[in-house]
This record gives structure tokens, sequence and C-alpha cells, in this order.
């Protein structure tokens, strides 16, 4: 076998070998600096090098933190590591491979996953559909198609899919996450549209917005939206609202019984998140990444109080979900506000952090 016969071969060892490794050591990186609205130094130990950690550490310090170390970890050693270290950190959040779940069990204070799900049910007449709706939503959906004159099309045909792919959703999504853009492959968006199609939003017949989405087992997939050319204006004239209304309202007429409005980061205060809430979303577990989201909390009560402020998380709590939310204030007033806010189809209650320590609040339906 010659060298450039080699070549291949050594790669696909490469790639098997980091791939073994990585259920088994994980990247931990030591940070430390200043909270908003709080003048103490927070340290945090970020494990895992995913995503959700990296949108994590560059959204939770005013100015870019200094690193302390980095370093990888064997995952079977992390509890006697952080046991061993106790005032290492104010707070780990560790992004892990499920299958070490045993392990860490008693020593995280939440678990959940790196994102959730939100499902719209969509049975019933139309107008018991639009119960679900926030007042502000069903509002505009009344205006949608006769006042704003907004239609919706579907389509099979694959140069419409070309379209969409680089016309609305690479500029959509590259202007709404910057950095932090995962862009699918158009392969990838051809499988889904090969078992589903595109649903775009039109005004005088020229196409404004769409999304890509299937039908399975009963449930409309919202898979990928886009407006054209990510164009902002557009979003804020409410073309993105119509491609929920319609897509929402097409599953109602067809008598599916859900419309699956997909991922959204695990926080209550994430902006795609609050905006499926208001369509009526019911929030769920996500098992798009065999991972669970650990958050060990060490520090003092009124810095973590500052974190889950800014970062309030959805986590997984005895079969259900509670958010995980900082209050500051810590008056009653201001607490119901808050949970007002944040009450959402779903969650079973809420476990609050003030200076003085940690109350959990449970929810009746």
């Amino acid at each position: 076998m010659s060298k450039l016969e080699k070549i291949p071969l050594l790669q696909e060892i490469k790639h098997l070998l980091a791939h073994a490794a990585g259920k088994y050591f994980v990247h931990v990186r030591l940070v430390e600096g200043k909270l908003p609205d709080c003048d103490q130094s927070f340290r945090c130990l970020f494990a895992g090098k995913s995503h959700f950690t990296k949108w994590l550490e560059s959204n939770t310090y005013s100015e870019p933190p200094t690193v302390i170390w980095q370093r990888r970890m064997y995952i079977p050693a992390f509890r006697s590591i952080v046991q061993s270290n106790p005032d290492a950190a104010d707070l780990i959040v560790a992004v892990i491979p499920r299958q070490h779940e045993t392990k860490f069990e008693g020593l995280y204070h939440y678990k959940g996953t790196e994102l959730v799900r939100q499902t719209i049910t969509t049975t019933g007449t139309w107008d018991e559909v639009r119960l679900q709706f926030s007042v502000r939503k069903r509002r505009t959906s009344n205006h949608i198609e006769n006042k704003f004159g907004l239609k919706t099309r579907v389509s099979h045909d694959l140069k419409d899919l070309e379209f969409f792919y680089n016309r609305m959703y690479i500029p959509h999504i590259r202007k709404r996450h910057g950095e932090f853009a995962q862009i699918d492959t158009f392969e990838e968006q051809k499988r889904h549209f090969d078992k589903g199609m595109l649903m775009f939003t039109t005004k005088d017949d020229k196409v404004l917005a769409g999304n890509l989405c299937n039908i399975e087992d009963g449930i409309l997939y919202l898979r990928r939206v886009g407006v054209l050319d990510g164009d902002e204006s557009l979003i804020e004239a409410g073309l993105q609202t119509a491609v929920y209304h319609f897509s929402i309202k097409y599953a109602n007429e067809n008598n599916l019984r859900a419309a699956d409005a997909m991922m959204s980061m695990p926080f209550l205060n994430d902006g795609v998140y609050n905006t499926k809430k208001e369509w009526g979303a019911t929030v769920s577990p996500s098992d798009d990444y065999n991972t669970w989201v650990y958050f060990i909390n060490k520090g003092p009560y009124q810095k973590l109080m500052h974190f889950y402020a800014k970062h309030p998380f959805i986590a997984i709590s005895e079969n259900s979900m509670k958010g995980v939310v900082g209050e500051t204030l810590g008056d009653s007033q201001t607490l119901e506000e808050t949970l007002n806010r944040y009450r959402s189809r779903g969650l079973s209650g809420f476990h609050i952090h003030t200076k003085n320590g940690v109350t959990e609040i449970k929810e009746t339906s």
C-alpha cells in the first residue's frame, strides 16, 4: 500500500479514535468574570465542547471572561474531582453523554437537555386551537389574511427548495444567530423535503417567507423557517408570525393532531422559545442530542441568584419540567410578576433562587 493510499485509512482511524475518546473524555474550561448587575466575580466551569456551553459562556458575562485553565478530563473521574475541589467554581455546567448518567446521580442540582421541543396541539375547531394563543397572537392571527393580504401556497418543486435554502434559510439563520449559526447542508434539507413540502407565505404573489415541513404520525413538523434575504424588516412586519399562523392552520384543517415547532434553547427568556410559547406550545425535553446538561451549584446564593436571573433554565425534575429562576428583588409582587412572565404549558413548577436560598413552587393545573 502506497503512502497516498494510507492517508484515507489513517484519517478514518483518527476519526474513530476521536469519536471513542469523546465518549469518555470531556473538554473542561474554568473561566472567571463579572456578571451583569453584579459587582462580584463569578467562576464557572464549563465541561463539554458543545454549542450549548459556547453560547452560555459567551452570553453570561458583561465582558469576555478570563480563562483560568482548560484541559481534557476523564468523565468517570468527574465526580471525585468535583468533590475534592469544592471551591474551584461557583457553578459547574457539564454537557455529558447520557451513558454516564449514573455517575452524576446525587452530584448535580439540575438536569436538562441542550434544546427543548415545543409542540402546539391542533385538534378541534380552529377557534378552539386559537384559544391557546396569547391575546397578541390571537389579535394578529385575525388580520393576517384579510387585513395584511398574506396568503400561503404549498410547493413540492425542487427549484423552490433551492430558492428557500439560498435566499431564505441561510440569510435568515446567519442574521439571527451570527457566529452560533448551525447551518444545514442542502442535502439535509432535501431529505426533509422529499418526505414533506414547502409552505410559502406570499403577498401579491411574491414569496416573502417559507417553512420547510413534513408530516409524520399525524404531526406537522416545522423543520426550518426563513424570510427573504434574511430581511429583518420582514420579520418586524409579521412575516415569521404569518408562517406560524399558516402552518398551525394547515395542521388543523388537515386533521393533524399537532404542529411540532421543533427546538429552542432551554431558557425561559429565549426569544424563539417565547415566540412559540405565544402560539400555545407545550414544552418537553428534546432527544436530538444523546447528552444531559448538568448544573452543579457550588457558590453562594447571591451569585447563583444573579446567574439564574440572567439564564432562567428549563430543568427536568421528577418526570416533569420546572423553571430555575433567579429573583433579585425578592418581594412577593415582583416574584409573582416573574412567575407570570415565565409560566408555560409543560412546566409543573419553579425553583426560585434568592439571596437567602432556594424555594420550590409547584404549579396547579
